[in-house]
């Protein structure tokens, strides 16, 4: 009959196991259900009374019942849905319940390989610098957790976590050689998560919407141009366009646009810029006027017939995609709008906001024809009306109340209104929502567009020009456009988009470079998709053939080997000698005047006894440098040190 030896775990096993699996859980329990960190609470705590002796190890009985538990949590908490977090769930389930069956080192090891695995799955849901920093950690500890279970005796934590950090900076190399060479598939964190990010606006808009959006400094984007980078005033990011009036509220006539644009090679000079967005949990992209090409990578996406960029699945991580503009079209009229396209763009319910219907109708009775209306209604928000991020609040007639009562308002009060005035006249209007203008960061030559940069216009479509764009609130505000927002409100409200400390200098520096640090390691390392590696293999090797990938591999391993064969000689030939040996060596020397010699090949626990027997009064004392040594030598207790030279110096 065969017997398997069992090594059961120590106690200081078990505390690295516990310490290990906390840390690398922490960041998941933050985009999964909050019963999970009752449910490893409860795990780590029976654990613990295993150990201590106080309770027995649960049976199968309890184990199903948990296990049925948990699979009923996570049908209950992901309503029957089958996706990334539902799977990372399971995942983190079975990471957690397998510590109930720990027992021995096997146990103790299979608990470490799920950990590596539940250590990756983290990037499914952050890839910032810091959160692969901390999935690095865990690594880390997951290594130093695997040799503890290894070591037959207690190792202090700071020599344990040193020695792990070691073999973990071995492999960086290797790491960075198969980063660079292995074929570039899509990213596992671009599979579509069921709870995305809810950041920036909706698909609707009406008064109060982007003024409450404003005040936050968080990154909306970031954009890289190719060349030049153009004016604040050419800087308007569409995201949606909303053609649908109800009287207070602008929606999206259609939610779900498909059809793509056709359109000639030669419709202009092209601006060519590259997007890092944020996710916001919706499907639209951002844009300059007029795109003409959208490359998303791996990922699906297309430019609509409202020239608007558009993506299968939402947006729930940070996604590049480079996008080329036609700024100034070279086309010219005449443009049609067909019968249903006319009377979309017209409409608005019968009795919305009277009072402005009857303006616009005296106009016409003054002759005004469309020019001359929309001058006029820029002319009147110019004269009478102040811009604010609190304005008072509107009712049901709130164009109504805005141009005629209160004529305060921020950028979707000016559009909302202008865009209804020219319906009243039978002029194709529609509001454009999305950002204008950004922040320059000269440290990697990028613009940051914040939430704060959140903005409404108006397109109104002509026989001449097509489609094109106003913005009222430019009338109002110019600095606005040309400044940003910090510049156009009043002091008094500043408070409501800047930061306390937006005044110091070093800290707006600090900020910038934190920034610049998040696009450097989006553009370098998570951008790093098929068309980069190209490029980059092509610089290095001269093209991306595999033959040439193999021999550069070849090289590079046989340089790595003799490189370490030269440093193994150099460390034979220059390594000084280890404190506790030249310890001992200090001791031999001592001892050799008494006639005592070591052997080329005596150990020394050997040596000393031998030099005890003939010495009784320092048995004791060679007894206790003998078990100094030992403890230095063989258990990396480095503390005993200092009490191995003080017994050598009473020799």
């Amino acid at each position: 009959m065969n017997r398997h030896r069992v090594d059961y775990l120590s106690r200081d096993k078990l505390a690295w196991l516990l310490v290990t699996q906390a840390l690398v859980i922490l960041p998941l329990l933050f985009f999964l259900p909050g019963w999970l960190l009752v449910i490893w609470g409860l795990v780590a705590y029976w654990r613990i009374q295993m150990y201590l002796g106080r309770w027995g190890a649960p049976g199968m009985v309890l184990k199903g019942i948990v296990i049925g538990l948990c699979a009923l949590g996570i049908f209950i908490s992901f309503s029957g849905r089958v996706g990334t977090e539902t799977m990372v769930a399971l995942l983190l389930s079975a990471f957690v319940l397998k510590l109930l069956e720990v027992k021995s080192n096997r146990d103790a090891q299979w608990l470490i390989m799920i950990g590596f695995v539940t250590t990756g799955t983290q990037l499914l849901f952050n890839q910032s610098p810091l959160a692969a920093l901390y999935s690095l950690g865990c690594c880390w500890l997951l290594i130093a957790s695997w040799r503890a279970i290894h070591l037959h005796y207690a190792q202090p934590m700071g020599k344990g976590l040193q020695r792990s950090g070691a073999i973990l900076l071995h492999t960086l190399p290797v790491m960075l050689v198969l980063f660079v060479v292995i074929p570039r598939l899509g990213p596992l964190w671009a599979i579509p998560n069921q709870k995305a990010a809810q950041t920036g606006f909706s698909d609707s808009l009406e008064p109060g919407d982007i003024s409450e959006l404003v005040t936050s400094q968080a990154p909306a984007f970031r954009v890289e141009f190719e060349g030049e980078p153009l004016a604040p005033t050419r800087l308007y990011w569409r995201g949606l366009v909303m053609d649908h009036f109800d009287g207070r509220r602008w929606t999206q006539r259609d939610k779900f646009p498909l059809a793509t644009k056709t359109l000639a090679p030669n419709d202009g000079k092209r601006t060519n810029y590259s997007i890092i967005i944020e996710p916001h949990g919706q499907r639209w992209l951002f844009g300059l006027v007029t795109p003409v090409r959208l490359h998303t990578g791996a990922h699906t996406g297309w430019i609509t017939d409202n020239n608007l960029l558009m993506m299968r699945y939402p947006i729930a991580q940070r996604l590049r995609y480079e996008v080329s503009s036609v700024l100034d079209s070279a086309h010219a009229g005449p443009f049609n709008l067909s019968p249903p396209e006319q009377q979309q763009h017209t409409q608005f319910p019968a009795g919305a906001n009277p009072r402005t219907q009857a303006l616009i109708r005296d106009w016409r009775r003054q002759g005004a024809d469309n020019s001359a209306i929309i001058e006029r209604a820029l002319k009147l928000f110019n004269q009478q009306f102040r811009y604010t991020l609190r304005p008072p609040a509107l009712g049901q007639h709130s164009v109504d109340e805005f141009l005629f009562d209160t004529k305060q308002g921020f950028c979707e009060h000016f559009a909302s209104s202008f865009a209804f005035m020219l319906r009243s006249a039978g002029i194709p209007a529609r509001i454009a929502v999305g950002y204008q203008g950004g922040m320059w960061n000269n440290l990697e030559n990028y613009l940051l567009v914040r939430q704060s940069d959140a903005h409404a216009w108006v397109e109104v479509w002509s026989a001449e020009r097509g489609w094109y764009m106003i913005d009222p609130t430019a009338t109002v505000a110019p600095n606005r456009i040309e400044q940003g927002i910090n510049n156009a409100l009043p002091d008094t409200e500043l408070n409501l988009v800047q930061s306390p400390w937006q005044h110091l200098a070093l800290l707006r520096q600090l900020q910038m470079q934190l920034d610049a640090a998040v696009y450097l390691w989006h553009r370098r390392v998570l951008s790093y998709d098929a068309k980069a590696q190209e490029g980059l293999l092509k610089n290095l090797l001269g093209g991306s053939e595999p033959w040439r990938i193999t021999l550069w591999l070849i090289g590079l391993g046989l340089v790595a080997a003799g490189a370490f064969a030269w440093l193994m000689t150099r460390r034979r030939r220059w390594n000084p000698l280890r404190p506790e040996t030249r310890l001992i060596q200090r001791l031999e020397r001592k001892l050799a005047p008494r006639g005592f010699t070591r052997a080329r090949d005596e150990p020394l626990g050997q040596f000393l006894a031998r030099v005890a027997h003939a010495e009784p009064p320092l048995q004791q004392l060679l007894q206790e440098i003998c078990r100094f040594y030992e403890q230095i030598a063989y258990r990396e207790q480095d503390e005993y040190l200092d009490a191995l030279r003080q017994a050598i110096k009473k020799i």
